[in-house]
């Protein structure tokens, strides 16, 4: 209660103690007011009657300012001791750190988190740069960084082979590849015409055994082409072409075959050929001799 409020609630009680005092005195018969003094006060004379109401009321009033003042002393001391209450779950001041102690935390190579349950920015911060580095640094998906499903990473793969031949015994790794892979060691594959075999080997390097077909007889390989309405005489980068040395357009006649690494203005074709000189080779080829190209469906 302010003491403007506290000055007022007296004045006004204490005005309207006298009002009533007086209003209530006025009204009393002057015989029943004496008689009334007289009884409660024995041994007061009729001259002194008159003044009694008035130091009686005033002694009251006094008494009730007494009363006022002491109840207001209780209000200020309980409102001195009230303390605002605090919420289940929640911390103190006491608990909460400061900016500077959170940093003190961090130098000391302590978890800042750990103490206040808040992470601190320099966490926030320190974790996006390690993301973005760990980005940086680390090698592409195999397609993006091989060209997986692509002509161009087929051809890729195919010219990174070129110079690698036969044995000394006529074998080639990718003949007995070829033998393991189809289950059929012992078969002959390890010394035989190696050209198909070869890119069937590519093949599998991406994935493409379907798209691409895994055989070593070009004859057949070429008219599975042909019954998937994937074959024609029109050349694109990583076809792969047939060819007939005779100069047929016969399947039938098909005498070898290698993948086509670019269509030149020319009207040749540039190629990447296994078993060429008993090597893996490039060449550049007319179209007199070939057969036709099978076109596989690649990613891109």
């Amino acid at each position: 209660m302010s003491v403007l409020s506290r000055i007022w609630y007296r004045g006004s009680l204490t005005a309207g103690l006298i009002v009533a005092g007086t209003a209530g005195f006025a009204v009393l018969p002057a015989e029943a007011a004496v008689t009334t003094v007289t009884a409660d006060i024995p041994g007061i004379d009729d001259g002194q009657s008159s003044r009694i109401p008035f130091e009686q009321m005033r002694a009251r009033i006094s008494e009730i300012e007494g009363d006022i003042q002491n109840f207001e002393n209780r209000i200020s001391t309980s409102e001195s001791s009230i303390t605002e209450p605090q919420l289940p779950g929640q911390d103190t001041a006491a608990e909460i750190p400061s900016l500077d102690s959170a940093q003190d935390t961090a130098a000391t190579g302590l978890d800042p988190s750990q103490s206040t349950g808040i992470p601190v920015v320099d966490q926030f911060l320190s974790a996006a740069t390690q993301t973005q580095t760990q980005a940086q640094t680390q090698p592409q998906s195999t397609a993006a960084a091989t060209g997986v499903g692509t002509a161009q990473g087929v051809i890729a793969t195919a010219l990174s082979k070129v110079g690698e031949g036969e044995a000394a015994d006529g074998t080639t790794v990718y003949g007995k590849w070829y033998e393991k892979y189809t289950g059929q060691q012992g078969q002959g594959f390890a010394s035989a015409a190696w050209c198909d075999m070869f890119l069937a080997w590519v093949a599998t390097q991406h994935g493409l055994q379907d798209q691409m077909g895994i055989f070593a007889y070009t004859p057949s390989h070429a008219a599975w082409f042909k019954k998937n309405d994937r074959f024609s005489r029109t050349p694109h980068p990583g076809d792969i072409v047939f060819f007939d040395w005779g100069g047929s357009k016969n399947i039938a006649a098909i005498d070898h075959v290698g993948m086509v690494t670019a269509v030149n203005a020319d009207g040749t074709v540039t190629t990447v050929e296994g078993n060429t000189s008993d090597k893996v080779m490039t060449r550049k080829r007319s179209m007199g001799t070939i057969v036709g190209f099978g076109h596989p469906a690649y990613a891109g």
